[in-house]
């Protein structure tokens, strides 16, 4: 549904603070005289939401690196986007530092506002759980990352914060969910209307803090079964998403690009549609078509629009400029199809920050692991459902009858067999998470689904080995290296084969 975010976003221009929650040489940014020390909540929380997915963050490290490792995306490009072929590039901190920069500080000085004042404490839990919605990205892709002192330059002075371990920091994301779950009063005020995700819908909010525990606990199976177990036991019994319309799905409107989506933003500053620098994986388009998936028609096309499955082609990672020429199966990339131009990348296209049919997935595993008592093929079946009808906010409508089939001969549940069923679950959270692509690659790494054949491109910083983890940015070895020495000392060094926390 379309609404006027200009209106909310424009009016907290005097009042961002575009800061750095972790460099000492921008605390002149950090610290603005002409801002005002006390600041309106509600533009600025609107302004924070439609940030989340950030235009830099997205494109370098969702899209350039995250779905390109798990072999969604694909690129011929060596000197941008290098997670097609594990090189070693400083890109792969952007999301660190633009994450960081554009709200940790903004991040901080709505919960400062808000926390005392007995009337806002709707709006300060809504606040602690989309904190914990950036700050797990972060650590997810990092590992130990600023977390306790992140964004309060302004506030406490704080220049150089100390990196958290991940360990700690998935404690207390969880404290928080659980606690600012149980905090919501329906007599108190909400964002109200600034709220572009649920409207101020307290029920909502209440389901997406238990539906990103569940998340957060299953985390956990490889480090911690016993604390997964007991998390997301508590997330069920919390109430999670119960449909599509419980999504935390940000809206946009376009064309600028605080409105805009910011992958469509992307594409639309970069031509990426027509120099053909961003392509689907033929690992995952073949995956789909093996399976006759109809999503097909709903995320890819053509550069030219035509989205018929039949004409799509996926290209294969690992190819540069100099190869792809060669290439047997055609070196023309405008061949290949990438994000579809008519419905995904549109300006105005949605993103999805967590969606039911994930809920549902993840229920279904709980169900395997006789977390519960329930039939792990119907959270299945829901989960497929949920995300074939989901399509409908990008202009796509699968029939029932599709999905039917789909299940049925497509890729229907295993009857028996723990690995068979979880293999079925985790290659369907592949699918349905496809362009939230640092949730793609967290559960990939998390579950080892699906099993993917990596690329040796000469020169890659991985001996062909895909990575677990990004790296850190190269200004935080100046600006804050004591504190990042430290956490490279706790958790291992500082490239893409360090595993984080939950990743052991």
């Amino acid at each position: 549904m379309k609404r006027n975010l200009l209106k909310y976003i424009t009016v907290t221009g005097a009042f961002l603070f575009t800061s750095v929650a972790c460099t000492k040489n921008l605390e002149q940014i950090n610290v603005n005289p002409n801002a005002p020390s006390n600041v309106a909540p509600e533009p600025l929380f609107t302004t924070i939401q439609m940030w989340t997915p950030g235009q830099e963050s997205v494109r370098r490290g969702s899209i350039g690196f995250c779905m390109m490792f798990v072999q969604q995306t694909a690129s011929t490009k060596t000197d941008d986007l290098q997670g097609d072929k594990y090189l070693q590039s400083d890109n792969a901190s952007t999301f660190f530092s633009t994450e960081y920069s554009a709200l940790a500080r903004n991040i901080e000085a709505v919960m400062t506002s808000v926390k005392t004042d007995p009337a806002s404490v709707n709006k300060y839990a809504a606040m602690r759980i989309w904190r914990v919605l950036i700050m797990h990205q972060l650590t997810d892709l990092y590992g130990d990352v600023p977390y306790t002192q992140a964004g309060k330059g302004f506030t406490e002075n704080i220049y150089s914060p100390v990196y958290d371990k991940q360990q700690t920091i998935y404690t207390d994301m969880l404290k928080e969910l659980d606690e600012a779950a149980a905090s919501f009063d329906d007599s108190k005020a909400t964002f109200g209307a600034a709220d572009v995700v649920y409207q101020g819908k307290i029920p909502q909010w209440k389901r997406l803090a238990y539906s990103l525990m569940l998340r957060l606990g299953m985390r956990l199976t490889k480090v911690d079964i016993a604390a997964a177990e007991t998390w997301v036991k508590k997330a069920i019994a919390g109430g999670v998403m119960q449909g599509n319309s419980d999504m935390c799905t940000l809206p946009h409107e376009g064309p600028n690009q605080d409105q805009s989506n910011p992958i469509s933003y992307s594409f639309f500053k970069f031509n990426l549609v027509q120099l053909g620098d961003i392509k689907i994986s033929k690992t995952f388009l073949d995956f789909l078509k093996q399976t006759n998936d109809p999503r097909i028609a709903a995320y890819m096309s053509l550069p030219s629009g035509n989205s018929t499955p039949a004409s799509q082609k996926g290209l294969p990672n690992g190819l540069d400029a100099n190869s792809f020429a060669t290439y047997p199966g055609g070196n023309d990339l405008s061949t290949y199809s990438t994000f579809n131009v008519n419905k995904i990348l549109p300006l105005a296209a949605p993103s999805f920050m967590q969606s039911y049919a994930e809920v549902e997935l993840m229920l279904a595993e709980a169900a395997v692991r006789h977390w519960t008592g329930d039939d792990p093929g119907t959270h299945y079946t829901k989960a497929v459902t949920a995300s074939m009808q989901q399509q409908t906010l990008y202009g796509v409508t699968i029939d029932n009858a599709a999905t039917q089939a789909y299940l049925q001969t497509g890729k229907p549940f295993p009857a028996i067999g723990t690995d068979a069923q979880l293999k079925v679950i985790n290659e369907q959270y592949w699918v349905a998470t496809f362009m939230n692509g640092i949730e793609s690659y967290a559960n990939w790494r998390r579950s080892g689904y699906p099993v993917l054949t990596p690329v040796n491109y000469p020169g890659n910083a991985t001996s062909g080995v895909i990575p677990r983890r990004l790296t850190y940015p190269i200004g935080e070895y100046t600006s804050n290296s004591k504190n990042l020495k430290d956490a490279i000392s706790r958790q291992g060094a500082d490239n893409y084969l360090t595993r984080v926390w939950w990743d052991k």
